[in-house]
């Protein structure tokens, strides 16, 4: 939060993960990156010339009337006295603001009153805006609240904050780092189970079933996810459903010759792993199989090649894409290779692209390269994490990808 203020440099913030939600599937998480709180309710105010607080708390106190001077307030709402019995108690302010760090947990009762001495004292109002807003459909409850406020305080110049915060979220720090290695090696683990489970003759849903058992298993800081909203989703797909992109019904019984594609995320700390393998049922590749399977792991090893400091994510894409015109497979190739991963499995690129940003020292991102044929049944889909260091890139923990690595672990017996 110091280093946001110190970027805004002016103004107040308003930070929630409401504003701007566009995708129900993937919740915006810059509140929680800069308080650590899940609320979807809360509302994060940023003053970094400080905003009084509590000011009717001090009429009997040598600092009459002057309250507190904060830079960060966290705005939650009540609990009312059903949701604590039926639901119980979630923590007291004194507990929130431990957890968060902020200066001060206020009730939504009092953010009228403290924004307005906020912005009386401002001409810029920063808001939290990560992806387009949709034309079509109505506006927000938080939108709505932020047309209130223009057309109280006419004089206003809004900014929108999400691209500063995107731009820290793409350098993971140290503890980033590490709760992603310990997503991508618990996911593998998870992975490997399946691999050498399914076979001819069980349902998609067995795989789902051991992802749910294991990933539960791991304990309150783990979750396995894939898009933030999925509940614990995976995709299952057993052969023609590997050629859908973002299938997810995991119902269909798995056939002999039949290619298994598996794509889910696992969540440490709330970062985010993603890996996709592609693996047969029957324990070998056919002759096709093995073909398409060999060009979508040199197109992805072509791609992780590029990947160093002051390269970007187009020149990944370019390299998959050569690797798919090469053998002639262009139009089955699917679009882009890759995209940032961290407290969004989709990671902060907003709606602001991240192909052509420079790579620096700590960012993080999948690569994953897809061949769909659809009228042969067959889709392709090799999927890792690729950590960006100061001489190159470091792939991070994976199942096996390699033809015979991969034909060894499936035949495997649990």
């Amino acid at each position: 939060r110091s280093r946001l203020m110190h970027r805004m440099g002016y103004g107040v913030a308003i930070i929630s993960q409401a504003f701007g939600a566009a995708d129900p599937y993937l919740n915006d998480k810059n509140l929680e990156y800069l308080t650590g709180s899940k609320d979807r309710d809360a509302v994060l105010l940023l003053a970094p010339n400080g905003v009084a607080i509590n000011q009717w708390a001090s009429q009997k106190t040598e600092n009459v009337g002057r309250g507190e001077t904060a830079h960060a307030v966290l705005f939650v709402r009540a609990l009312s006295a059903r949701e604590k019995v039926m639901d119980g108690e979630t923590g007291g302010e004194n507990t929130v603001k431990k957890a968060a760090g902020v200066d001060a947990v206020l009730d939504f009762d009092e953010f009228d009153s403290v924004i307005g001495l906020a912005l009386m004292k401002t001409e810029t109002l920063w808001v939290n805006i990560p992806t387009p807003r949709s034309l079509s459909k109505p506006l927000s409850d938080d939108l709505v609240r932020l047309n209130r406020i223009r057309e109280r305080f006419l004089w206003l110049n809004i900014k929108n904050i999400a691209s500063l915060i995107h731009e820290m979220r793409r350098i993971k720090e140290d503890y980033e780092i590490a709760c992603l290695r310990e997503a991508f090696k618990i996911h593998t683990e998870v992975f490997e189970k399946i691999m050498s489970s399914l076979k001819p003759g069980d349902n998609e849903a067995k795989g789902k079933a051991i992802w749910d058992y294991e990933t539960g298993m791991r304990g309150a800081n783990v979750s396995g996810s894939t898009l933030d909203n999925y509940a614990n989703n995976i995709i299952v797909g057993a052969g023609k459903n590997t050629a859908i992109a973002h299938y997810m019904d995991n119902n269909r019984d798995i056939e002999d010759g039949d290619l298994v594609l598996i794509d889910s995320g696992v969540s440490v700390g709330g970062y985010s792993s993603d890996i996709t393998r592609t693996f047969p049922a029957s324990g070998a590749f056919t002759e096709r199989q093995r073909e398409l399977y060999g060009i979508a792991l040199e197109a992805q090893k072509a791609a992780i090649a590029t990947m160093r400091p002051g390269s970007t994510l187009r020149v990944a894409h370019e390299a998959v894409y050569d690797t798919w015109k090469k053998y002639g497979l262009e139009r089955y190739g699917y679009g882009r290779c890759g995209h940032p991963v961290g407290l969004n499995i989709h990671d902060s690129n907003g709606w602001v692209s991240d192909d052509d940003l420079p790579f620096e020292p700590g960012a993080v991102v999948v690569i994953e390269p897809f061949l769909s044929v659809p009228e042969e049944r067959i889709g392709i889909r090799i999927e890792d994490g690729v950590l960006i260091t100061e001489d190159g890139c470091e792939v991070l923990p994976g199942p096996a990808k390699e033809i015979e690595d991969v034909e060894k672990l499936c035949r495997r017996s649990t």
